[in-house]
């Protein structure tokens, strides 16, 4: 039998992908990362193995978009786009949420899960409040709606996902779905 103390065995872990550890204990603010990208079948999401998203600590003299890029990286990721596209309370801190779009890797890492994006419903509030849950796939869901837009609106958008955009003419801009008109009834 052999040793288990022995160096041929021993397993060396990776550093922590942040600086600054995640816990809703220490953590006022902490970023969450959905990593994007588009293949043949549409858009694809790249999460932990572990969680529905990457949540990372937010140090307090560090730009967020820099994180998102440092995680990419350590995942291995080509990031095409870095954009902020939402926030949210979870329990007694902020949630800042980046979408990174990615090139499609070609060996995803062992530690990132490859699933296919469907469509769901945002999460609503009211007049006064907001939703009382928000899951990720509704998170997910307004961030392509937010790209949706901005590859209409923004020139370094357009550019940067020019092959997404026929994708993203199925989503509904959100800022704008309030002027469609309503649907013929049934």
């Amino acid at each position: 039998m052999a040793d288990p103390t022995e160096p041929d065995h021993l397993i060396e872990l990776d550093p922590p992908v942040a600086s600054v550890a995640w816990s809703p204990d220490f953590v006022a603010q902490s970023l969450e990362v959905l990593f994007v990208c588009l293949r043949p079948d549409g858009p694809h999401v790249l999460r932990p193995i572990h969680a529905e998203s990457l949540r990372l600590g937010w140090p307090p003299n560090a730009q967020p978009g820099q994180i998102v890029l440092d995680a990419a990286s350590r995942y291995a990721l080509e990031p095409l786009l870095v954009h902020s596209t939402s926030w949210r309370h979870d329990g007694s801190h902020v949630v800042i949420t980046y979408v990174a779009a990615v090139a499609p890797p070609d060996r995803p890492s062992p530690y990132l899960a490859d699933e296919t994006m469907g469509r769901t419903d945002l999460a609503r509030g009211d007049a006064f409040g907001p939703p009382p849950a928000i899951e990720v796939n509704q998170v997910l869901e307004h961030a392509l709606r937010h790209l949706a837009w901005l590859v209409k609106d923004d020139d370094v958008v357009r550019e940067t996902l020019a092959e997404w955009a026929p994708y993203l003419e199925r989503y509904v801009p959100e800022p704008f779905r309030a002027f469609d008109p309503p649907a013929p009834p049934g």
